[in-house]
């Protein structure tokens, strides 16, 4: 069994390392050129169905993967919310996906490029005294969602407003409560241009006939050192406008967070190489047509970053990333080894093979000289006789079956014409003694008697 076993497990050995070998040649094609094999990788990108920049920029990186003819194919998946997305990067259902860097979802991943920074704005009508968030304690203030955004609340709580003072609205309510006074401002994150904050202006114009004023966030500093995932930030003067005044008429402290694309941890270095390379290629033609697309930029490289970016686009930003020569070295090198190793088992296989034959025949060969010795007539030494005879016959079938080594064959051949020998010499001496025998016994027969 032992022996059929060996037979059979060299050649499964030699033809995995030729097929490991294929794998590695097709490896090596597909880096170097990706029309040489038509597998190109696909992506599943989750983004939220809402944010029309998210739609635009996923749009230029389809048409610059067509324009390049890259390696990697894009399969957009439409989530209803920012925060759905992010949980489709957690269930795995999409390999990248768009997620604010306050979603626990960001920790899990790996970042592939920021597209935009959000922040909070807290607007109140334009002829208001406020000119704080701390002086809206008491009062009532508006958000156009069903659940208080994370980073409103993280203000929110710092600044002790119960949550009776949160009025929940949309954008069909917002001009009627800012018209009969039942919320004294405004809270919305969004990113600077078109969105939210842009929405809530209009509102504000609609029902007051003014625009809004920005409030201030003063304790900026503070939460953001507590709340790491936040970011001291100002909106700008004249962020949102400048007709017919600057809007903001004077740059506001706020918190602000990132909109990234962050990949599963297990995505290929390639592939997130490949298409950090493309999103900050499409950045170029976005920007005259949306000038918001300017705040698409890398994530942070440093090892100690927050949220940390992905190798492959780590590598690709710090032009670390491995050229067609080092990559056919590496696979040639890595072919080497593969051989040598499939080599290695090879002979060593074929040598435990050849050591249980060559034990095997050792075994054989053993018996006969005890067979010769403890011989004691003729009838006995033929029998030893005939067994060296079938096992000659053995070992030349087994040698020309290529089944026992050269050496081992001359060796057992050896000592079989050794014992041949030894069996002649056994075979005249029990033949002289039997002459001698059956002589005695007739001298014994005709010698005469003796007297009394």
């Amino acid at each position: 069994m032992k022996e059929i076993a060996t037979r059979f497990f060299l050649p499964t050995a030699v033809v995995g390392g030729v097929l490991a070998l294929a794998g590695a040649a097709l490896v090596f094609a597909w880096e170097a050129d990706a029309s040489l094999l038509p597998i190109p990788t696909t992506v599943r990108i989750s983004t939220a169905a809402a944010d029309d920049y998210a739609g635009k920029v996923l749009a230029a990186l389809n048409e610059q993967i067509g324009s390049e003819g890259a390696r990697i194919r894009m399969s957009a998946i439409e989530s209803p919310s920012i925060w759905t997305s992010a949980q489709a990067l957690k269930d795995q259902t999409a390999d990248v996906a768009m997620v604010r860097s306050d979603d626990p979802a960001a920790a899990d991943g790996r970042s592939i490029v920021i597209l935009r920074s959000i922040s909070l704005a807290v607007m109140v009508p334009a002829g208001s005294s406020i000119d704080s968030v701390a002086r809206l304690k008491g009062k009532k203030i508006g958000i156009l969602t069903t659940d208080v955004d994370p980073m409103a609340k993280v203000v929110f709580d710092f600044y002790g407003f119960a949550d009776k003072q949160i009025v929940r609205l949309d954008l069909k309510s917002l001009p009627a409560a800012l018209q009969y006074n039942q919320v004294a401002a405004v809270a919305v994150v969004g990113p600077t241009g078109a969105g939210p904050i842009a929405d809530v202006i209009a509102a504000f114009r609609n029902a007051t006939k003014r625009p809004p004023k920005f409030v201030d966030i003063p304790e900026t500093k503070s939460l953001a050192d507590r709340f790491v995932v936040y970011h001291e930030a100002e909106i700008s003067a004249g962020a949102f406008g400048s007709s017919p005044a600057l809007l903001p008429a004077e740059n506001v402290g706020t918190l602000s967070t990132n909109v990234l694309l962050v990949s599963r941890a297990f995505l290929s270095s390639t592939t997130a190489g490949e298409l950090t390379r493309l999103l900050l290629a499409a950045k170029t033609k976005l920007v005259a047509t949306m000038p918001e697309a300017g705040q698409l930029a890398a994530p942070s490289t440093d090892k100690d970053a927050l949220l940390p970016a992905h190798p492959g686009t780590a590598a690709f930003l710090n032009g670390e990333q491995t050229d067609l020569l080092d990559k056919s070295m590496n696979l040639i090198l890595l072919s080497s080894m593969l051989t040598g190793f499939v080599g290695w088992v090879g002979t060593a296989l074929n040598r435990v093979r050849n050591k249980n034959k060559g034990q095997a025949i050792k075994r054989r060969l053993s018996r006969l000289p005890v067979l010769v010795a403890r011989a004691s007539n003729c009838e006995e030494l033929a029998a030893a006789e005939k067994e060296r005879s079938e096992l000659s016959e053995w070992l030349l079938h087994k040698f020309l079956a290529h089944e026992i080594s050269a050496l081992d064959f001359d060796e057992a051949e050896a000592r079989l014409a050794h014992l041949g020998a030894l069996i002649g010499k056994r075979r005249r001496f029990l033949s002289l003694h039997e002459i001698e025998h059956l002589f005695n016994q007739w001298q014994s027969a005709a010698a005469p008697a003796r007297p009394g």
